[in-house]
């Protein structure tokens, strides 16, 4: 009788030991970018390499390693920690600058920009509708349901800092309102093929020095109602062949001197 309580007590003990490992919150401690896998110290404890979980990892696979220092939950499995399960991460007090905050951009470049003020701005009513992605950097990747709007930020902290975008096949990029490119620096624009630009009402091209526009093949300006030219001096050369002029009505030469030559 006291053997079959001995062993119900150990029983009761292990069970209760175990429940108390079911579910553990600890710091990530080392991280295995390899294998994918993170030590975690609990306590005093330091478990074994764990799987962190993910959105996918199978044909289609998505990846977010997490950090040393980050705060933990981890689930283990009939409280057996050697089959422990990272299942994601805690917000923190401790860190520097909360995410519940929403102050994260600190870019001194960018100070006064519409899109920095946008996104340190946001009201806690309006944090409800928000997902966003903070990187080290001060990089935000957001979008706001309550506003609808998408915003894509890297911060200009070296001059490697860039937003690639490559398809193999077409890119379609429709917009049913006002579009506006601001660039601070060069721009290049390469067409491999045919281009083709439809205005539908007045477009102002303004340049602040020289503008060149070469053609390894034919350029034509066409204009449904008056082509103006103009400069300090104006000149028409033709390298290989003639120059032709041709009106449908008068033809006006205005100048102090006209002259024609052989």
């Amino acid at each position: 009788m006291l053997a079959n309580q001995q062993q119900s007590e150990l029983a009761v003990s292990d069970m209760q030991h175990r429940f108390a490992k079911l579910i553990s919150i600890g710091t990530v401690e080392e991280v295995d970018y390899d294998l994918a896998r993170v030590k975690v110290r609990i306590g005093e404890w330091l478990t074994a390499k764990l799987p962190w979980l993910t959105n996918q990892a199978a044909q289609d696979m998505t990846w977010q390693a997490p950090e040393v220092g980050e705060q933990v939950l981890v689930l283990s499995p009939s409280g057996d920690m050697a089959q422990g399960i990272v299942l994601g991460s805690l917000y923190a007090n401790g860190h520097e600058q909360p995410h519940f905050k929403m102050n994260h951009v600190v870019d001194a470049t960018s100070t006064g920009g519409a899109l920095v003020q946008a996104l340190s701005a946001i009201a806690p009513e309006s944090r409800e509708h928000v997902h966003r992605a903070h990187y080290q950097d001060g990089a935000i990747v957001q979008y706001d349901r309550e506003n609808h709007a998408y915003d894509i930020f890297v911060p200009q902290t070296d001059p490697l800092a860039k937003i690639n975008i490559y398809s193999g096949g077409d890119i379609n990029v429709e917009c049913h309102n006002d579009t506006n490119i601001t660039i601070g620096n060069n721009a290049t624009v390469e067409v491999g093929g045919a281009a083709q630009v439809d205005v539908t009402g007045t477009a102002d091209v303004t340049v602040g020095d020289n503008v060149s526009v070469s053609g390894g093949a034919n350029i034509d300006i066409v204009a449904s109602g008056a082509l103006n030219l103009t400069g300090d001096s104006v000149s028409v050369t033709s390298t290989g062949s003639n120059v032709e002029v041709l009106a449908a009505a008068t033809l006006k030469l205005n100048g102090a001197h006209i002259s024609a030559q052989e």
